[in-house]
């Protein structure tokens, strides 16, 4: 790959909703739940006020199949100058609309595109390309499904062309063995990824400070198909700035 200048990376910190709160989870894992925040809008007000134009929420909820935050995110999505992202538990055409025909504006299918790929096909014809993403959680090479909690026997890269050759243009892709442990993103298998398939990608999983910003930002330059990172427990926890990272990635 090229090197290539002046490429700005998205940053999008994160929102996980269980029971309304804002949560994050261990590797996805539903027993290892931290609590940071009891009132989703006021850290959206947050990271808001920090300079964030997009904010990724993820309906935990929905993901487990143990209800829906659709009309808080609906709601918040309202409400908030930021644009949203979100995903969990979008597995049909419906749920789809529930998020997609309001002020939400851009929707992540994940167990759906994997078992059911023309579906991407369909959001993608119906809501056009920009709205739509698929997420590929992985451990290793393999996708997982249902909130993480089945493997499948698929390979990464696979799946992931077929989706681009459904009309997919962005994939959000998460090592969940990083994910929530501070270990760094996964750069190496997001640039392949991108090289690979041709999507552009949202790094997600492992950042765990302003060293892991900088390499994602690197990772951009490097290749202007990483578009976007994802950034949760390390912001609650202080390692990350909100402000300073969107400094850092061009924003």
């Amino acid at each position: 790959m090229t090197e290539t200048h002046g490429q700005t990376v998205t940053l999008f910190p994160a929102i996980d909703l269980r029971r309304g709160r804002c949560v994050r989870l261990e590797q996805g894992a539903p027993d290892r739940e931290t609590v940071y925040e009891s009132d989703p809008f006021r850290m959206a007000e947050t990271f808001v006020g920090q300079g964030a134009e997009w904010i990724h929420v993820v309906d935990l909820d929905a993901a487990f199949d143990e209800g829906s935050n659709r009309a808080l995110i609906n709601e918040l999505a309202r409400v908030t100058p930021a644009k949203i992202q979100t995903g969990g538990g979008l597995r049909s055409e419906a749920d789809l609309a529930e998020v997609l025909d309001g002020d939400i504006g851009r929707a992540v299918i994940g167990t759906a595109a994997i078992e059911r790929p023309e579906l991407v096909g369909t959001a993608v014809t119906r809501w056009g390309a920009d709205r739509i993403a698929v997420g590929l959680d992985a451990r290793g090479l393999r996708p997982a499904v249902r909130g993480w909690q089945e493997e499948t026997e698929a390979d990464l890269f696979e799946v992931a062309a077929a989706l681009v050759a459904q009309g997919a243009r962005t994939i959000l892709y998460t090592d969940i063995a990083r994910d929530g442990m501070f270990t760094g993103p996964n750069i190496a298998t997001s640039l392949e990824l991108a090289e690979r398939v041709g999507a552009d990608v949202v790094i997600s999983g492992g950042v765990g400070g302003m060293d892991d910003i900088d390499a994602v930002r690197d990772a951009g330059r490097r290749s202007p198909r990483i578009v976007g990172v994802i950034v949760g427990k390390a912001i609650y926890e202080g390692r990350v700035s909100v402000a300073d990272a969107l400094r850092r990635l061009g924003g």
